[in-house]
């Protein structure tokens, strides 16, 4: 079988619900395969970013508290995938409409991408201080050309098929962790723990007072891990009870990620004290502090990590590019993003501008995330219609207006207002008393969820939006149970 046909096949089979009893993933495959995703090396810009502004215990604070917060928040968006063994980005037709869909997907992934960048960028630092090391001086002008390298690498394996991306995941996760605990050694074979909690941040007193700094960092934490969001849709779908599914994708979007942002911090921290000036990059921390060998070493595991998050990443999002819309050429998808990917690189925006890339991400992701929510348990109260998400026999329920959930859609860019009316994203600062209580993705969630809430309220509103109500609940048939002979073409 061609890779086109494999990628068909999964992307067909993908999409169909799951039986319960066809479920292969438990608690701890689910946790180790999400964590792969949730250690990539932009946790440690992350870390270094924010060390940049606020002491250790206070990032510890406020990461473990903010990543578990968007952790539990954002891990019910993945209720109705478990249950009803459909892929996320099905069940937001009813969210949003067939076309309204496509709408919120592309701004979606398109600031997606974003991460995707930064790590190509991480890999093209690693490549110049290795030949650095070599005595072939670079200069950082060849940064994102080498970057191009990264992305290139990451689509060649991707284009390769499944079997060659899930490959690279063996790969991923080990380096990622190795990289992890290499940089925890060189901290504290440095630093006493009392030295690194003594250290003070080298932007120390750029805001306004503490609680401002809080908040900013609890802001950025929030985002971070909200804007996981776009690759939630098809592990949970696999994995064989809600509590279970639940539960690990908290563990590993929460409390790993925010470990290794944490790691990020205390490395960031200490390479300010060596050098005296502010670093995000984790590539100059390891030959800073690990020296010509170790240092080195470590370099070589990013460059491969970095390769093959980037595969992941093209094969995976590509992959539901195609299940928008399957017809597309699976190779070609893979190539629009790469090329898309590698325009983000030379844009040098993307990393200067790390936290306003965060605001862009949190701003869009945050109000989705609060109206699927608020869509399947307070709107639906978890009943909806398969046949007319698959738009199958003629069930066309969530068409709404031509395609377009109106309400929904109000209450998504409503969302999107409130975050910029409270925070500037360019000098990350907030500009409204209002953030210090919620955020500004908080806020974005709260006005997004509760206009969709009011509006659903009224009684024309809620028949416009409840048009399933005369279709097959859950698709179960009344029987409380799916069929797999002659399953619904999502292909149409």
């Amino acid at each position: 079988m061609d890779t086109e046909s494999r990628v068909n096949e999964e992307v067909y089979y993908g999409t169909i619900p799951i039986l319960p009893k066809e479920r292969i993933y438990g608690f701890w495959d689910t946790l180790l395969i999400m964590s792969g995703f949730a250690i990539a090396t932009w946790c440690y810009v992350q870390g270094g970013y924010i060390a940049t502004i606020a002491g250790i215990k206070e990032i510890i604070f406020c990461t473990i508290f903010g990543a578990t917060l968007a952790g539990l928040i954002l891990c019910l968006s993945i209720i109705a995938t478990n249950r009803y063994g459909i892929d996320l980005w099905f069940y937001q037709r009813a969210v949003f409409g067939y076309r309204g869909l496509i709408v919120v997907w592309l701004l979606i992934f398109s600031a997606t991408w974003g991460y995707e960048a930064i790590d190509a960028i991480m890999y093209g630092n690693a490549i110049i201080l290795l030949f650095k090391a070599g005595g072939i001086n670079l200069a950082t002008s060849w940064n994102p050309w080498i970057a191009t390298t990264c992305i290139l690498f990451g689509w060649w394996i991707a284009i390769k098929g499944p079997v060659a991306v899930k490959t690279s995941t063996y790969i991923m996760v080990p380096s990622l962790m190795l990289v992890g605990l290499i940089i925890v050694f060189l901290v504290f074979s440095q630093y006493s723990l009392m030295e690194i909690l003594a250290m003070k941040p080298i932007n120390a007193g750029n805001y306004g007072n503490r609680w401002e700094t809080y908040m900013l960092i609890l802001e950025w934490n929030i985002a971070f891990v909200i804007a996981w969001y776009p690759n939630m849709g098809g592990i949970p779908r696999l994995v064989k009870t809600e509590r279970k599914s639940y539960w690990a994708h908290v563990f590993a979007c929460a409390t790993v990620m925010g470990v290794f942002i944490i790691i990020g911090a205390l490395t960031g921290m200490a390479m300010s004290q060596v050098t005296g000036t502010a670093s995000t990059d984790p590539t100059e921390w390891l030959v800073k502090l690990g020296g010509p060998k170790l240092g080195l070493l470590s370099l070589v595991f990013i460059c491969v990590a970095n390769v093959t998050t980037q595969a992941v990443a093209t094969y995976t999002l590509t992959v539901s590019t195609k299940v928008l819309k399957p017809d597309w050429d699976y190779k070609k998808v893979a190539t629009f993003w790469s090329l898309y990917c590698i325009l983000l690189v030379f844009w040098p925006l993307v990393w200067k501008y790390y936290t306003t890339f965060l605001a862009l991400v949190g701003a869009i992701s945050g109000p989705a995330i609060a109206l699927i929510i608020v869509d399947f348990f307070i709107l639906r109260k978890q009943k909806f219609s398969l046949r007319s998400l698959y738009r199958s026999q003629g069930s066309e329920a969530y068409n709404y207006t031509a395609g377009f959930n109106i309400p929904a859609l109000i209450a998504f860019f409503a969302g999107m207002v409130c975050y910029y009316s409270v925070y500037d994203p360019i000098a990350t600062v907030p500009k409204s008393g209002i953030f210090y209580f919620t955020t500004a993705t908080g806020l974005a969630m709260i006005v997004s969820g509760g206009i969709y809430v009011v509006l659903s309220r009224f009684k024309w509103v809620n028949q416009y939006l409840r048009k399933d109500l005369h279709g097959d609940f859950n698709g179960l048939d009344g029987k409380n149970s799916y069929h797999h002979s002659q399953p619904a073409n999502p292909m149409q």
